[in-house]
């Protein structure tokens, strides 16, 4: 019965699910939308949230950020930036769209992918990626000194002290 009620597992395979999950789902909808780049130009051109220019920057950018940080999201490599960038990417997304997009629909998709993005954001991407690897690898090629080191006073040399007697000739 104690299987039911205990939280078994480790944070990171939560962390690692998240990350497979919301970055194969940005990964491959940054790879749809290169696809036909000219129709995501015009459906955002067509939200009129942006400017002429800036819905053309967007739309060009926007499916080549999804696939580069989709891709290091995965991998876990580099998460924090990687997750602030796809939190600013599918803060726009709501924004332009709004939190109910069309009937029928509860609210925006993009709210969970938002909330995970905030989630590695603030936590890290876990034990099983590469920023925990590059970090082992950092923590074994630390050298600390934990010898005591001796502090030897010399008087300078323009310096003379009155105390000391020269010797008789």
């Amino acid at each position: 019965m104690s299987l039911f009620f205990k939280a078994h597992g480790k944070p990171s395979f939560g962390l690692l699910l998240i990350r497979l999950t919301v970055g194969i789902y940005s990964l491959s909808l940054g790879i749809m939308q290169a696809n036909n780049i000219e129709d995501y130009i015009n459906k955002v051109k067509a939200l009129h949230f942006f400017s002429e220019n800036t819905a053309f920057i967007f739309g060009f950018a926007a499916p080549f950020i999804l696939i580069i940080f989709g891709t290091l999201f995965i991998m876990g490599f580099f998460t924090p930036p990687t997750s602030l960038i796809l939190a600013v990417v599918s803060l726009i997304k709501i924004v332009s769209t709004g939190f109910f997009p069309s009937a029928g629909i509860p609210f925006n998709k993009d709210i969970i992918f938002f909330v995970c993005f905030l989630t590695t954001l603030f936590s890290g991407a876990g034990v099983i990626s590469f920023d925990a690897l590059l970090d082992r690898k950092n923590k074994k090629t630390k050298v600390v000194v934990t010898s005591s080191t001796e502090v030897i006073h010399t008087p300078s040399p323009t310096v003379e002290s009155k105390s000391e007697e020269k010797p008789a000739l």
